[in-house]
């Protein structure tokens, strides 16, 4: 059980390193677009790529996962006609369906431009993007195929390697005066750009044509009845995560759309400590349920809750005092009408970090259901509270709504973990993080009044000397033991 501990926390870190780095190269690419396109333009083409990919996820309908699955079964009993027969049938339906919102998407553009985005050129990236939506089909089954032969670094590279080669399309679209179509055209060409990249690893570890279909409805049938419960687990996430620049597409204003956008991929960033929380958390419980080690599951969790809090709190709080600089350095003065939204939604993420420890707990016992359960609630209160403030607050109520969802969700989920194992929450270690986050707070002020002629200077100076200065006075309150820390880490270590 430990080695398989061991293994899944190497794989979930080369995962996670991959994750990071793709998540730099998409955020860069969102920087180029601001810097080089009008806010509107910015706003058009994610709107319309949003509508694209929320449209697209009704297509897996959980059969890449259950491919994934059924792929490492079968390879352990050497079934590799099965395996091939899983492939031709999760790629036949997934194109299939493409084919359908292809369809749907070429005969309803022009009105989906004129009374959905407001903007004929809508109907023009619509239709140059179901090029996308064909080819993502082949990227998709290539990865995987990847994860499912355990292929790790070749799956959890097929991300970065498209966000990359996004970028460097886009700069030369740009260069040759494309403008506004520059994403558009960068995203019809690289998914067929990276099949051919990647295909001649695939058929160096796969070699497709040496087996032949077998059993093909029944496979279907098995892929689809592990698909569909796992799709609809996927859901509630994905709502959450595109159905406000829906909504706010058709409240709102393209400038409205493209500063959200902006504002919000910024905000996420800080999901990268759930993670890597999940990274570590999902493995080890799994195995400490197994072993029916309630105490340390207990302990362990409790001490996720003090540290998650108390190592996020100086990340937040200097992107928060920054934020208004920050958006104006970064994306441009037309976005700094995004500041509020922001500060908003930094609250919500410190929310959403916390609830991944539950949520990651909750799976990792073999419970997934209860948190499906979760996320499909917070979704749908998602998708109310987004209709009604949208159309009162603009950009402000869907960072309200993404904010009240993801409290929601922590508080459901704190809840169904004290129903699965005793845990006392550290009431007092949080009521205790006001002292040290004082003292951040004004070690930065001090800090701000000396240095004001370079921000990123001054941002550095002020992460490193006041988050000493949190650190001295977290250990002084008890707030940091560091024999907890060494014994933990050497728990997941083992």
């Amino acid at each position: 059980m430990v080695n398989y501990t061991k293994r899944a926390v190497r794989g979930a870190g080369i995962t996670l390193i991959m994750s990071i780095l793709a998540a730099v190269v998409a955020y860069v690419t969102r920087l180029v677009l601001a810097r080089n396109l009008s806010v509107e333009e910015y706003g058009l083409f994610y709107s319309v790529f949003t509508f694209i990919i929320l449209f697209l996820f009704f297509r897996d309908l959980g059969l890449g996962q259950a491919l994934v699955k059924y792929m490492a079964e079968f390879k352990v009993n050497n079934q590799f006609n099965e395996i091939k027969t899983a492939i031709v049938s999760v790629f036949s339906i997934q194109l299939f369906s493409s084919i359908i919102f292809v369809l749907i998407f070429i005969f309803s553009s022009s009105f989906l431009a004129q009374y959905y985005f407001k903007n004929p050129q809508a109907s023009l990236i619509l239709r140059i993007l179901v090029f996308y939506v064909i080819f993502s089909v082949f990227f998709i089954i290539v990865k995987q195929i990847f994860q499912g032969f355990q292929e790790m670094f070749f799956f959890s590279s097929m991300e970065l390697m498209k966000n990359l080669i996004v970028l460097v399309l886009i700069l030369i679209f740009f260069y040759f005066g494309q403008k506004s179509f520059a994403p558009v055209y960068a995203y019809a060409l690289v998914c067929p750009l990276l099949f051919l990249i990647y295909a001649p690893f695939l058929f160096r570890k796969f070699n497709f044509f040496s087996y032949k279909v077998v059993h093909l409805k029944k496979i279907s049938k098995k892929l689809f009845l592990f698909g569909i419960p796992v799709f609809a687990t996927s859901i509630g996430g994905k709502l959450i995560g595109y159905i406000d620049t829906i909504i706010l597409t058709y409240f709102g204003t393209l400038s409205e759309v493209g500063v959200y956008n902006a504002i919000l991929p910024s905000a996420l960033i800080f999901l990268f400590f759930s993670k890597a929380i999940s990274a570590v958390l999902f493995p080890l419980s799994s195995e400490l349920w197994a072993k029916k080690d309630q105490t340390k599951l207990s302990k362990g969790l409790t001490l996720l809750y003090k540290y998650t809090f108390v190592t996020i709190i100086p990340f937040f709080l200097i992107i928060y005092v920054y934020t208004d600089v920050l958006i104006v350095k970064l994306f441009g003065l037309e976005y700094v009408s995004g500041v509020t939204a922001f500060k908003i939604l930094l609250i919500g993420v410190s929310f959403y970090v916390l609830a991944s420890v539950n949520n990651n707990f909750i799976s990792g016992i073999g419970k997934p259901k209860i948190v499906m359960a979760i996320i499909l609630s917070t979704a749908s209160l998602n998708v109310v509270l987004n209709i009604i403030l949208i159309p009162l607050l603009s950009i402000n109520g869907a960072a309200i709504s993404t904010t009240l969802s993801y409290l929601m969700m922590l508080l459901l989920s704190t809840y169904q973990t004290k129903k699965q194992v005793t845990l006392k929450l550290p009431l007092k270690e949080w009521v205790t993080l006001i002292f040290p986050t004082f003292g951040f707070l004004i070690t930065l002020a001090i800090i701000k009044s000396f240095f004001s002629f370079n921000i990123w200077f001054e941002m550095i100076v002020g992460l490193i000397i006041a988050g000493l200065v949190y650190l001295f006075l977290a250990y002084t309150f008890g707030l940091l033991n560091l024999d907890e820390i060494k014994y933990y880490s050497k728990l997941v270590r083992k």
